[in-house]
């Protein structure tokens, strides 16, 4: 598996050079004053400036420039809002307590009570387009509507725990999620629900499905867990973390955020690995949401928001968020074998390469994928002459080099 035209070499010193062309560096969010201390629980943008927040008390807050500036808007109640969200800049959905849905067909100018056919508390609402709609709330409730909620209809969902969350990837197939590990999928626009296999006892909190095929969910105790088959299994995936999470959002199959206690974290390789993205905060955001892949906003306790628009700092992993511990070659000096060791954060496959400095290819090593942790990885160098080369190790679209210099 390896080896063409292999010249010797007997001794080499490391040095280390480090291509890294376009990365980011740390990850950044910034607090945005939201003008009030309730706690706000969704939030949802139609475009990189304008959004709306939703909390506690009735709050409404509305922003035109990107999160800059946020007024308030009158919601007509004093109940708590859980969620809100726009299929378009115009149709806009809001839930909250005692079967609550408010409703605009004017981008928020003007909103109007809405019959959910329901008492219950609903706590997530999710639009396909401006017509087909759900909702879901406690003990298993699901309300849908297939005309921009002029009407409402009650669903049996099959289950008595909390629907936390509810998305529509198409007209016809949804998702909702809730405690105790509980995946329902539909297929026919909410009529009829199947209860998936989870594998996970965890309070389930949010979903988020980028095709039909490919989805995410994030609950408590630092859960996430993914599918690439419509929800047939559900994987469970390494947050790194054990804060509860609430939210999760993806833009892409690769790109995605999840937010919790103090926490927010980051994906942009499918979930292989997930950063943890500093803030200072101490207590929750329970949403999470993004215009596109760098552009998003985070809201929580006590009328916080947080704002990126540089995806946090993260568009690609960096080599320090791929190997706790860099590359490196041994022995030094070598006589006919040298070891490659490193530590991945997360399991990876390598390809490896040995050039010369002409550029031509002198090794190639295409690895499976690796276990996440310490791996070592040897070469026969014993027919090497003398010389200058480069190691080139390549994993997840990065190229990382290793210059060898002879010294006899």
């Amino acid at each position: 598996m390896l080896l063409i035209n292999q010249p010797l070499m007997k001794n080499f010193s490391v040095l280390l050079l480090i291509l890294l062309p376009g990365l980011n560096a740390s990850a950044q969010w910034t607090s945005q004053l939201s003008g009030t201390t309730e706690t706000l629980l969704g939030v949802s943008f139609t475009s990189t400036m304008n959004g709306f927040t939703v909390g506690t008390t009735g709050t409404i807050k509305h922003t035109i420039t990107g999160g800059e500036s946020w007024n308030n808007e009158s919601s007509g109640t004093g109940l708590f809002l859980r969620d809100v969200y726009f299929p378009d800049s115009l149709h806009g959905a809001i839930v909250g307590e005692s079967g609550l849905i408010l409703r605009t067909e004017n981008g928020g100018e003007n909103w109007f009570n809405q019959n959910s056919t329901t008492t219950e508390h609903l706590v997530h609402v999710h639009f396909f387009d401006a017509q087909h709609g759900m909702a879901t709330g406690q003990n298993g409730v699901i309300t849908t509507t297939t005309n921009s909620g002029n009407n409402w209809n009650l669903q049996e969902s099959g289950v008595l725990v909390e629907l936390s969350s509810v998305e529509m990837v198409t007209s016809l197939i949804a998702y909702a999620v809730g405690f105790d590990g509980t995946i329902l999928k539909s297929t026919n626009g909410g009529i009829e629900w199947l209860l998936q296999t989870s594998g996970s006892n965890a309070d389930l909190r949010s979903v988020s499905f980028v095709n039909t095929d490919i989805g995410y969910v994030a609950g408590y105790d630092g859960t996430i867990l993914k599918t690439t088959d419509g929800g047939q299994v559900w994987s469970p995936q390494n947050s790194g973390s054990t804060n509860d999470l609430f939210a999760i959002h993806f833009t892409t199959s690769q790109i995605g955020t999840a937010v919790g206690t103090a926490k927010i974290l980051r994906t942009v390789d499918g979930g292989e690995a997930w950063v943890n993205q500093p803030i200072s905060f101490t207590n929750d955001l329970y949403d999470v949401y993004f215009a596109d892949n760098v552009q998003g906003w985070a809201a929580g306790q006590t009328g916080k928001i947080y704002h990126t628009d540089d995806g946090g700092g993260l568009t690609a992993l960096t080599e320090q968020q791929i190997f706790t511990q860099s590359l490196s070659v041994y022995p030094n000096p070598s006589t006919d074998h040298l070891l490659i060791t490193f530590e991945l954060a997360t399991a990876s496959s390598l390809e490896i390469y040995m050039n010369d400095l002409d550029g031509r290819e002198l090794i190639r090593i295409k690895t499976p994928v690796l276990p996440r942790g310490k791996n070592c990885l040897p070469i026969n160098i014993s027919t090497f002459t003398s010389g200058s080369y480069v190691i080139q190790c390549k994993t997840k679209g990065l190229l990382f080099s290793r210059t060898l210099v002879f010294k006899p």
